[in-house]
């Protein structure tokens, strides 16, 4: 399994430094191991049976984790991809992906405080977590709906029981700055509070040719309040409340491949868009395609600009800029309450409100082929954007307890969700009258609700036994309101409505050989609740798609302990996961237009390897490695289109696997350089890491030819000075992407509806530094 793989010395783990410096939370068990809740409830990370991945508030800092893009190096097999622009993010966990525009739910959900959160279309304010933590394969027991891929737990910093905190500046390359801080202040034995903030602000990477402007720029504004309130050992109440306000602008990918009016791929017609309207012989010439640098002109027209695309990365040539506009919002609650010496009743209440307006040039081009903003209805022009607007709440109730050798956890979920979602679009935005100028305007609703327990039983010292399951029932439902090309006049909501449910599972055995060693079998089940795909005609139930049902089997080794006089972490973990009716978002060519659907593909399998280790060879040296082998494929393939699109025989394979590089892995070293110990400690670390090629597209052999992304390998450095002179100030100074490496972050296929896909670069040599002061 994933567990410390690419983290930092083992002696950083005996404990979770709480930023601010008078409060220290102990997150490690007597043996100097890191204790996690991936089973919803306090254990030792090589204890626990299941495949998680542990950084500590320490181990973020150290290695320069701001983003979730960051998370990315740190957990191989994980993959951060964008997608239509830099603050459209989601995780992929062994092969489980979320297509754009599909409709689905993500496969890879995330928790903050041990509460769901709904994506908001923005980036999250990542600060001041005392840890975060990545859980693998489906966790449809204990951590809730359609977490079929895995999770990823946010958990805040809680305040201490001494007054105390931190500030921490950093700056750096394209007018970096970031102030962050926090401070604990214990008003009685019974009432402490933490307040922390951040703001972030820095110039992105990508350059706009024509207005000279930055795109992907952060400018961020965030604060959270932590309220404890324990009056008593057998109560503790905690709120977190937290608000973000995001600016900046949207990081654009360029063009990285297109249709030629007219090609065929293997017998597929394909979508052209892009290059029939603005090619070489484009029948609106002289107004678009082949001539000077304009809007909807290039010299060499469409193949004309992807020449110099090519020749300039981290550029590209946009009519207008794309600015960013975001807020987010979220109260949790937790009640604690101890019935018994064993027993602990729990709530987790959440509330969370989001609204974001991300305008795009889709082409990635200075061709209006594919921009989100209309002229007419609810449209005002350029830039324009989609709006995406949030509501939503959740509680979960539980009962913990133990019973001799038996440890259990039963409970109930519930949540409920509306989100608003307006989608414009223009086709060939330069004519005096638009190809099409159209917008998609909905309201998707949801309910869930679940039952659930899970039981762990020591069946002797060494063997455990646990057993759990889940039923949910859901309700999706979606209203095509006003303005929608589905209800472009209607006063009263074209309304759709589906109730779903299933079961998941989870059961385990695992054997602790002795205080070093363990192995464990796990073997789980869960689903992705079916729904309605907004931007796809919804008569007759066209845009309905099933849920998707998957299970999975995994066998684990665990070492924690000395090889000699060598302290050392072993983990290895081998699965198997079987996914069927997938869900997966798909264009298809009908009466020569292109037209979407979210299906369920037959079945798809991903099997794999993850490992990891790390070594403190001295006390001034530690190495590590980390790694995972993903085989994924579609082993029932083929999509019968022919009922959805009136076509007879329409169908289309899915031939290739996105966001599942067949390696990726890291190694690491930190060497402590000689000082005197009262000056504090200086530290050096390195970090490389890299992947093999991807591809974006799951139709590389039919409707959507050359999404392949190539590999790459990255090198990041950090030089720091703890304690500087017995003093509470720290420094640091770092370089991600040492030698400059040109590489690609992710893609976005667009092939199959607009004739033409792009990629997002990643992040090239960035420079930077830090100094944080602890009271």
């Amino acid at each position: 399994m994933m567990a410390l793989a690419a983290a930092v010395p083992v002696s950083a783990q005996e404990a979770t430094e709480q930023s601010g410096g008078g409060a220290v939370e102990s997150a490690a068990s007597p043996n100097n191991d890191i204790i996690v809740t991936a089973q919803r409830r306090s254990e030792s990370l090589s204890k626990v049976p299941v495949s998680v991945s542990a950084l500590t508030a320490e181990m973020l800092q150290e290695r320069n984790i701001s983003s979730e893009q960051d998370l990315a190096a740190v957990v191989p097999g994980l993959i951060v991809k964008s997608g239509q622009n830099s603050n459209q993010i989601s995780f992929t966990l062994r092969g489980q992906t979320l297509d754009p525009f599909s409709g689905s739910s993500p496969a890879v959900l995330t928790y903050i405080n041990e509460a769901p959160q709904s994506a908001g279309n923005t980036s999250t304010a990542f600060f001041d977590f005392s840890s975060v933590q990545v859980l693998k394969g489906p966790q449809g027991t204990l951590f809730g709906r359609n977490a079929t891929g895995g999770a990823i737990l946010y958990e805040t910093t809680k305040p201490g029981d001494v007054y105390g905190g931190y500030l921490t500046v950093k700056g750096g390359e394209r007018n970096y700055i970031q102030v962050q801080g926090a401070i604990d202040l214990p008003l009685s034995d019974a009432l402490k509070v933490r307040l922390a903030a951040d703001y972030n602000k820095q110039d992105g990477y990508i350059r706009n040719a024509k207005t000279g402007s930055t795109l992907g720029d952060t400018d961020a504004l965030s604060g959270r309040i932590t309220v404890v309130f324990e009056p008593s050992s057998g109560f503790k109440n905690t709120i977190v409340a937290q608000y973000s306000d995001f600016g900046g602008t949207e990081g654009a990918g360029g063009l990285y491949s297109y249709h030629a009016c007219g090609e065929t791929n293997n017998g597929y017609t394909l979508t052209s868009t892009l290059d029939c309207v603005y090619g070489l012989n484009s029948p609106f010439a002289p107004t678009l395609g082949d001539g000077p640098e304009g809007d909807g002109t290039w010299p060499g027209a469409v193949p004309g600009y992807l020449a110099w695309q090519q020749q300039h990365p981290y550029e590209v040539w946009l009519s207008y800029d794309l600015p960013h506009k975001a807020h987010a919002a979220f109260v949790t609650n937790t009640t604690e309450v101890e019935l018994g010496d064993s027993l602990t009743l729990k709530n987790i209440f959440n509330y969370a409100d989001a609204f974001a307006r991300t305008p795009g040039i889709l082409s990635g081009s200075p061709f209006g082929s594919l921009n989100l903003y209309n002229r007419t209805g609810l449209g005002n022009g350029p830039p324009g954007g989609e709006e995406f607007s949030t509501n939503a709440l959740s509680n979960e109730l539980q009962l913990q307890g133990t019973s001799g050798a038996l440890e259990y956890i039963v409970g109930a979920f519930y949540s409920w969700s509306k989100k608003r979602e307006y989608i414009p679009v223009i086709v060939g935005s330069e004519l005096p009258t638009p190809l099409a100028d159209i917008a998609y305007n909905y309201h998707q609703r949801s309910e869930s609700k679940a039952v659930f327990a899970q039981l762990t039983y020591a069946l002797t010292d060494q063997l455990k036994v646990s057993a759990g399951g889940r039923y949910t029932w859901e309700t999706a439902g979606l209203d095509q309101i006003r303005g929608s090309l589905f209800n472009l006049n209607g006063d009263t909501p074209l309304k759709q409505k589906a109730k779903l449910h299933d079961p998941s599972w989870t059961f385990n055995l695992q054997y602790q050989i002795d205080s070093n060693n363990m192995v464990y079998f796990a073997q789980r089940g869960s689903f992705r609740a079916g729904g309605f795909n907004g931007a796809v005609v919804p008569f007759n139930n066209t845009n309905f798609f099933d849920n998707e049902n998957t299970y999975d089997f995994e066998l684990g080794y665990k070492f924690a302990g000395s090889l000699g006089d060598v302290r050392t972490r072993l983990n290895i973990a081998l699965y198997r996961q079987y996914v069927k009716h997938a869900q997966h978002s798909i264009y298809a060519l009908v009466n020569g237009n292109p037209a979407a659907f979210t299906v369920n593909v037959p079945e798809k399998r991903i099997q794999g390897v993850e490992f990891d280790g790390n070594f403190n060879i001295a006390p001034w040296l530690e190495f590590g490695f980390s790694g995972a082998y993903t085989d994924a494929k579609f082993t029932k393939n083929i999509v019968d289109l022919s009922s959805a699109t009136g076509v007879a025989g329409l169908t289309i394979p899915f031939d290739t696997y996105t966001d599942a590089p067949k390696w990726a892995g890291s190694v690491y070293t930190v060497v402590g350089l000689p000082i005197p110990e009262e000056l504090g400690e200086l530290k050096w670390r390195t970090d490389v890491f890299g992947q093999t090629k991807t591809y974006f597209s799951n139709n590389e052999g039919s409707i959507t030819p050359r999404t392949q992304l190539p590999g790459y390998v990255t090198v990041d450095m950090r030089l720091s000075w703890d304690k500087i002179s017995g003093s509470n100030f720290s420094v640091a100074a770092y370089v991600k992407n040492l030698f400059d490496k040109l590489y690609y972050n992710s893609g976005y296929v667009e092939g199959a509806s607009g004739g033409f896909n792009t990629a997002i670069w990643g992040e090239p040599q960035t420079f930077g530094a830090e100094v944080t002061y602890r009271f």
